[in-house]
């Protein structure tokens, strides 16, 4: 049985949006352990759920024994138009970019360096994985890798030395390649957080694709807002929040109207600068505290 141990965050954040509004159709486009979706169907709201992994699947299925007014498809949230959905737009979209606790706990998937693991930190079942590209990759590849994506300065100098201790012995577990992180030389940005964290993010957004998901995912996300709707968005790095951030300005509403991407449609940004987790939740959840929201209201 799966015991799901994640703790939505922000959720007073984002209820406050909609707190006086009864009957909503949500879409919540990363399911996880459910904890938004409940805090919705607990409101009387009309949820459908998307994810991709089986564990949100098992999940789901639990909790619409209680709530028949959830509705859940197993995908990734890029794919969303190639759904058959029984509602075609709704009132509220959420896409949240964290991980589950179930998630990051799973050693089969190996996100975490605390615990110990064989290299994988790829979520969404494709053939690329953490150990594929620290075995296989070149050095030109690598570099790419962990500047774009962990932005690490010395990113040359860590794919050289990475390139020469997997001459000397395959890198198989997360330990093997802290270890290597630990002897590289390099200095890695922040004292605040573990040396590894950069280098780890960087892999497994590129395990997963995961700006290019967002992307996908924005670029189609307007087909299914109802006018008024409300679009959010919670990111948990700076390469996200980049991306969602620039989507707001790129396709806001100016005066009288007129949207900013030529088209006819648009966001009114209802988060200049975005929305962060409380102290009080940050030490009841040390997860939240990377996190930031973005919401847009949609004009059409």
């Amino acid at each position: 049985m799966i015991r799901d141990k994640h703790i939505p965050i922000m959720t007073k954040e984002i209820q406050s949006f909609i707190d006086d509004k009864n009957n909503l159709f949500i879409l919540d486009c990363t399911f996880g352990g459910g904890g938004h979706s409940k805090k919705f169907l607990d409101k009387g709201h009309y949820v459908t759920a998307i994810d991709q992994d089986n564990n949100s699947k098992v999940i789901a299925k639990n909790l619409k024994k209680k709530f028949t007014n959830l509705s859940f498809y197993r995908t990734n949230f890029k794919d969303l138009d190639l759904l058959e959905l029984k509602i075609k737009k709704f009132d509220f979209i959420l896409l949240d970019l964290g991980f589950s606790s179930n998630q990051l706990d799973d050693n089969n998937i190996g996100l975490s360096f605390k615990n110990n693991s064989n290299l994988n930190m790829n979520y969404l079942d494709s053939n690329l994985n953490a150990y594929k590209i620290i075995n296989f990759y070149n050095k030109e590849e690598l570099q790419r890798v962990f500047y774009l994506y962990g932005e690490i300065n010395q990113a040359e100098k860590l794919a050289k030395y990475i390139i020469n201790q997997r001459s000397i012995k395959t890198i198989n577990t997360n330990y093997e390649l802290i270890e290597i992180l630990r002897d590289s030389g390099v200095n890695f940005r922040s004292k605040k957080i573990h040396f590894a964290t950069q280098a780890f993010q960087a892999l497994r957004i590129e395990s997963n694709n995961e700006l290019e998901n967002l992307k996908m995912f924005l670029k189609k996300v307007h087909n299914f807002l109802e006018h008024n709707a409300y679009l959010a968005i919670i990111s948990f790095h700076s390469l996200e929040d980049r991306v969602v951030k620039n989507f707001f300005r790129d396709n806001r509403v100016k005066k009288n109207k007129i949207f900013q991407n030529n088209k006819d449609w648009g966001f009114e940004n209802l988060t200049k600068k975005p929305i962060t987790a409380s102290k009080a939740e940050i030490i009841n959840n040390n997860r939240s505290r990377s996190a930031k929201l973005r919401v847009g209201r949609f004009i059409n």
